[in-house]
């Protein structure tokens, strides 16, 4: 099959590699679309220590079944079941857990094998392009369910950042029934798809003050501006990884009682929640690229964001 794997530091080929045989409790699944997350591009740019090459990477696809052609999306997430943690069902910071694409072949290939238990059915008329979209979702499904007691239809929240993170928290807010959203992002073209999908404002800062912020960037600045512009008794939740550091300002956090809440992946039943949200992406928010392009597609995402919201691979 034709894979893009990530070879070793800062190289990335086109190749040939053997059709994976599926093990005891997986199933084989050719790929029939696989995002691009900004995860892969800044972790293969920086030599992320967590994605350790030869590596096939790619944790958001969708794709048919082998066994019975159903067109399904696969929850990249392979937690353990037995420990403390997923015991108490919070298998998304399992302590043993392991993810398609960062820590077992994912799918940047022709076919992938995956765990049974893991792989979602698409509903009727949700094509494989937008399936690819289901695990945004599913992030963006967890991150709005840890400040679900915060989210009243009449909140004011803001999100920060309108690339694929930042949409599938746009999409996940106004499927809930919130009015006022507020999106920034650097981007204009972005900021355009927002209004589009039902921002109630966009800039290229936040401006006033929040309830809730949700951050799917992560830098030092917008998580600042996260924390900065809450109302007191605020909550900020923090989704981007793009870097380590903060410029928060503690004393004032800690003077107005403002929560920062990490956010990292989902449970599967968050997951499955997140796979009829698939039917509100527009497939215009995505670019398809044939995988044998993926070397390039990479080396473009690296001098900037795309200008759609999504960079697709088609095996």
């Amino acid at each position: 099959m034709k894979a893009l794997l990530y070879a070793g530091p800062m190289e990335l080929v086109v190749t040939d590699l053997d059709v994976p045989e599926p093990a005891e409790g997986e199933v084989l699944v050719r790929v029939a679309a696989v995002g691009v997350c900004g995860s892969e591009v800044e972790g293969f740019a920086t030599r992320s220590p967590f994605r350790v090459p030869p590596l096939v990477m790619g944790h958001e696809f969708a794709g048919h079944r082998v066994d019975d052609g159903a067109l399904v999306t696969v929850n990249p997430l392979v937690a353990c079941g037995t420990c403390g943690t997923c015991r108490s069902g919070r298998t998304n910071i399992c302590d043993d857990r392991s993810i398609l694409g960062i820590h077992r072949p994912g799918g940047f290939a022709e076919y992938v094998a995956v765990p049974r238990a893991n792989v979602h059915p698409l509903p009727p008329g949700v094509t494989a392009r937008r399936g690819a979209f289901v695990e945004p979702l599913a992030n963006a499904v967890h991150a709005a369910n840890l400040v679900a007691d915060r989210l009243a239809p009449d909140a004011r929240v803001g999100v920060i950042g309108a690339g694929m993170l930042g949409m599938a928290v746009l999409l996940v807010l106004r499927s809930r029934g919130l009015a006022g959203i507020h999106v920034a992002d650097l981007v204009d073209a972005r900021l355009a798809t927002a209004v589009a999908a039902g921002a109630s404002h966009t800039a290229d800062r936040l401006a006033g003050t929040f309830d809730v912020i949700l951050d799917t960037v992560g830098t030092a600045g917008t998580r600042a501006d996260s924390v900065g512009l809450l109302r007191p008794g605020g909550a900020a939740v923090w989704l981007g990884l793009h870097a380590a550091e903060s410029d928060v300002d503690c004393r004032a956090m800690i003077r107005g009682e403002k929560a920062v809440l990490g956010s990292f992946c989902y449970t599967d039943a968050e997951f499955a929640a997140a796979v009829p949200l698939a039917g509100e992406v527009d497939e215009d928010w995505l670019e398809p690229r044939d995988l044998a392009d993926g070397v390039e597609v990479f080396a473009s995402l690296m001098r900037g964001p795309a200008p759609r919201i999504k960079t697709i691979l088609v095996p």
